[in-house]
């Protein structure tokens, strides 16, 4: 047993070394358009970027860096599956409200109007979208990027300089916003102003823009409370339009291992983005209330005044797609039925 012991000791000693003689370092290039104020960049900056770190170093041994790059210093709002495609980000956080042109189908739930405000149900059905609708993941292959994850936002609703109750206050009122969401408003009277959440602020102060159509939380984070007085609980809902791509080669370029781990917390991220956005929703409105922020919420009857104004909108949007060979009908069926056993039913039955 003594000579057998060091023996032991030995191999375990060499077993280490020869770890860590093969241990490898990878770096990793993160970034988006929006800032860390926004609920689902603060999370891949926090949570995702330490747990990948730290489970990948205790289960292999190798070490990740992140190079983080938000803000649009590398790619802007519009730009990040394209920066993925190149290869000047490996992981792109993008809203794809801005990315129509490229990732259209995975902007299925902004075309269902005044879906569910709750952003963890929403979150539920947007990974199970993921996983059981294959042609999702299929329509980024031309881009060389693979979907990481699927966000959801915090509830849609409309800040403004003046009050909103019924749907008629918005006629001729001009609302800055992404240019997809535009044909939620024109059959209002509304004058959509396709701008970045970034520049809402300036736009309001400058007579541009009189309303801005976000996040409760931009309120805050873009301190729009300053130049809106008044925030209409609209019902719009939570949208699974926030998106996370990989870029393919920086997939087959780290170990299996590294992408599983990757992937894990990923996932995790989605949940607690929906958590948190859950949250912040609630604490929010109650701040802006207190700092003199009117809060209405639009009633039963004027969401479905609107909704009818719109029913037109989910088909019209699946027609165009489906015609540019992505299975957009089908996809926005699957949604629906997936929202109906999550326990939500829309205000609308949509034909499609």
């Amino acid at each position: 047993m003594n000579k057998t012991l060091p023996s032991l000791l030995a191999t375990a000693l060499l077993a280490v070394g020869v770890q860590a003689a093969h241990a490898e370092s990878y770096t990793i290039r993160m970034g988006g358009g929006h800032t860390t104020g926004t609920t689902y960049i603060k999370v891949f900056d926090t949570f995702f970027a330490e747990e990948v770190a730290k489970r990948v170093k205790a289960k292999t041994g190798n070490d990740i860096r992140f190079i983080k790059a938000w803000g649009g210093s590398v790619a802007k709002v519009d730009g990040g599956i394209e920066a993925v495609q190149k290869g000047s980000l490996d992981i792109a956080l993008s809203p794809i409200g801005f990315e129509q042109a490229r990732a259209g189908l995975l902007n299925y739930s902004a075309y269902l109007p005044f879906t569910s405000d709750d952003p963890v149900l929403q979150q539920k059905v947007a990974s199970r979208m993921l996983k059981e609708v294959p042609a999702l993941q299929a329509s980024m292959k031309p881009y060389n990027a693979h979907i990481l994850a699927q966000m959801v936002t915090e509830a849609y609703s409309v800040g403004s300089t003046f009050e909103i109750k019924r749907v008629e206050d918005l006629k001729g009122k001009r609302i800055a916003m992404t240019g997809t969401n535009a044909p939620l408003f024109i059959p209002t009277g509304a004058v959509p102003v396709t701008l970045g959440i970034g520049d809402h602020y300036q736009a309001i102060q400058n007579g541009l823009a009189e309303g801005s159509l976000f996040w409760v939380s931009g309120m805050e984070a873009f301190k729009l409370r300053e130049v809106a007085k008044f925030w209409t609980k609209t019902g719009f809902g939570s949208y699974s339009t926030l998106a996370a791509f990989m870029n393919m080669n920086t997939r087959t370029r780290l170990p299996k291992e590294v992408v599983a781990i990757i992937d894990q917390v990923a996932d995790e991220a989605t949940v607690m983005v929906a958590e948190q956005s859950k949250q912040r929703d609630a604490e929010t409105e109650t701040r802006i209330a207190k700092e003199g922020v009117k809060v209405n919420t639009l009633g039963t009857e004027e969401r479905g005044r609107w909704a009818q104004l719109v029913k037109d909108l989910p088909s019209k949007a699946a027609k165009e797609l489906d015609g540019k060979g992505q299975p957009a009908t089908e996809v926005m069926k699957t949604y629906i039925k997936f929202l109906g056993e999550a326990g939500y039913k829309l205000p609308y039955d949509y034909a499609l």
